[in-house]
């Protein structure tokens, strides 16, 4: 998924949590349960015109906690917004109402995933010195170079990087 022209993501769909999920599902379903803990982001996504959401939601929040790493990020994803009866969803401030159907959300829910993963990194633009290249091969491994040219006066390079990296290549920040 291609969230903003910085960053993009992969997206993993995992069976839907309901309350007592027969076991034989529950093993079919075990590989992708466990990329759980894996995750940057979770994106639980609510039917929003479902009378026993709050029911589904307490279920799906506990598997969450059991499963995924301490401090993984939970966005909450109202669907079906545009048919929901009551909306008292939309008084949530850390979730998102949205329609699959008629698209409603969808440009706040990609900006709030965005903001989400970005946390703590640094949209930078370098100039490398041929001395200091050797860098070039930190940002292939610890950042998303968004572009990369060899110029007179250095290395060119656009990137996203984390607080660590930014820390190395902070002289090198080209300000506009």
């Amino acid at each position: 998924l291609t969230v903003s022209d910085t960053c993009q993501a992969i997206l993993s769909d995992t069976v839907g949590f309901i309350a007592k999920l027969p076991h034989h599902l529950i093993e079919a379903f075990q590989a992708t349960l466990e990329e759980l803990q894996y995750a940057d982001l979770i994106l639980h996504v609510i039917d929003a015109s479902d009378p026993e959401r709050n029911d589904h939601i307490e279920v799906a929040n506990s598997l969450i906690s059991r499963l995924c790493r301490e401090g993984t990020p939970v966005i909450e994803c109202y669907n079906k917004s545009d048919i929901a009866e009551d909306e008292l969803f939309r008084r949530r401030g850390d979730a998102v109402a949205i329609s699959a159907k008629t698209g409603e959300g969808i440009p706040q829910l990609l900006e709030l995933i965005e903001k989400t993963l970005d946390r703590g990194m640094h949209h930078v633009k370098l100039l490398l010195p041929y001395s200091a290249a050797g860098l070039v091969d930190l940002l292939h491994q610890k950042a998303k170079v968004a572009s990369l040219s060899y110029e007179d006066g250095g290395v060119a390079v656009e990137a996203v990087v984390d607080e660590q990296v930014f820390g190395k290549i902070r002289d090198y920040v080209v300000t506009e």
